[in-house]
């Protein structure tokens, strides 16, 4: 599974896009700017929690591991991030 962020990084708000991959046991999570980083997701009720690798973004700029939750965007039929969850093995 494949979720394109709209974003060079992750925050509340952020709108993502899922794909399902060829490979179902590939986890990434693709950046705007290019940047691929390992990732793994679970269901939570209506939601996914979305865990980010540690990475450093095409700019340089290192963003720690995350995790976030998120949740169907009914106007565009994507997702869209609600909240980070404290703890990035949440």
């Amino acid at each position: 599974m494949r979720f394109h962020l709209s974003d060079t990084h992750a925050y509340p708000g952020c709108r993502v896009r899922i794909a399902e991959e060829e490979n179902p046991q590939e986890q990434i999570a693709e950046f705007s700017d290019g940047v691929i980083v390992p990732c793994r997701h679970r269901s939570e009720g209506p939601g996914i929690v979305l865990t980010i690798a540690p990475y450093t973004t095409a700019r340089g700029t290192r963003i720690d591991a995350k995790s976030w939750l998120l949740l169907p965007d009914g106007q565009t039929g994507d997702w869209k991030i609600k909240s980070r969850l404290s703890g990035a093995g949440r």
